[in-house]
């Protein structure tokens, strides 16, 4: 885990803009560590209407309801921040 994301955790507050970073370094490390091109193409994909029933890839589920029982995290802006993190990443390639 990276060292913003275990001073975003150890914050006990709830928040919106916390729960984007937080979401924002987890789609940061999947992108990077764990998608191929082609998941990484799907999720950068997605629009904001498409988050409803959406569910994440791989142990991404698990790390969420790990970092949440650690922390209050708002799953809305922790999703967005998420695939924020999935796009900054591809944009790279």
């Amino acid at each position: 885990m990276s060292g913003v994301l275990e001073r975003l955790i150890g914050n006990k507050c709830q928040g919106h803009a916390k729960s984007y970073f937080i979401g924002l370094e987890r789609g940061r490390l999947w992108a990077e560590d764990c998608a191929d091109y082609f998941e990484l193409r799907e999720w950068s994909e997605l629009d904001a209407g498409e988050f409803e029933d959406l569910i994440l890839p791989h142990d991404e589920t698990k790390h969420f309801r790990l970092i949440h029982s650690e922390t209050p995290i708002e799953w809305e802006a922790y999703l967005k921040g998420w695939i924020d993190g999935v796009r900054e990443i591809r944009q790279k390639y």
